[in-house]
């Protein structure tokens, strides 16, 4: 199975997106105006992306504050450098992540990571990427499950696949394996 990951810069900001009254709806609750901005742009290039894979954009609706359309599978994330989505026939979760700042790193470290992820942690010099990517999964996972964050989760029934970009850690993850195909501004990377 193959996900298909859709990646954009969050300065080029699609100014009037075209959006489904479902999606308006979902959006207008985001209290700060840069990430209704940003969620409006990534759902409006997910609705031209979705209908170049022949899904129907007015079936697009929101369960559990997952976004269900047809058969397609989709999971979006964003941040103030990049957004994005994915879509696939296979269940997924995605989420993208700045690098964690030296000032954070410590505490987050100390509430999200238990036990071996915390000695792993420690024995890579308590690398900044290792902890972001470890949160990103956390978040990715709770997605793509739809059970909230649980920090004690267990990696094994679940695949992820994570890179850099910049200065920003993306993973997606799905319950077997597949292979990701990136986008970045609809060009393949």
């Amino acid at each position: 199975m193959e996900i298909n990951l859709y990646i954009f810069k969050s300065k080029n900001l699609i100014e009037n997106p075209i959006l489904t009254d479902v999606i308006k709806s979902h959006t207008k609750n985001y209290s700060l105006e840069l990430k209704r901005k940003i969620s409006e742009s990534n759902y409006h290039n997910a609705l031209k992306v979705l209908e170049e894979y022949g899904g129907n954009i007015d079936s697009f609706r929101f369960i559990n504050g997952k976004p269900i359309v047809n058969d397609f599978y989709m999971s979006f994330s964003t941040s103030n450098d990049f957004y994005g989505f994915t879509i696939s026939k296979l269940d997924n979760g995605f989420d993208l992540e700045k690098i964690i700042d030296e000032k954070r790193k410590q505490r987050l470290a100390n509430k999200i990571l238990k036990d071996d992820l915390y000695n792993e942690y420690i024995n890579l010099g308590n690398s900044s990427e290792y902890l972001t990517t470890k949160w990103s999964e956390f978040e990715a996972e709770a997605k793509m499950t739809g059970k909230g964050l649980d920090y004690k989760f267990i990696h094994k029934d679940i695949i992820y696949k994570s890179f850099r970009l910049d200065n920003t850690i993306f993973v997606v993850c799905a319950n077997r394996e597949f292979k990701l195909n990136v986008y970045l501004d609809y060009k393949r990377l």
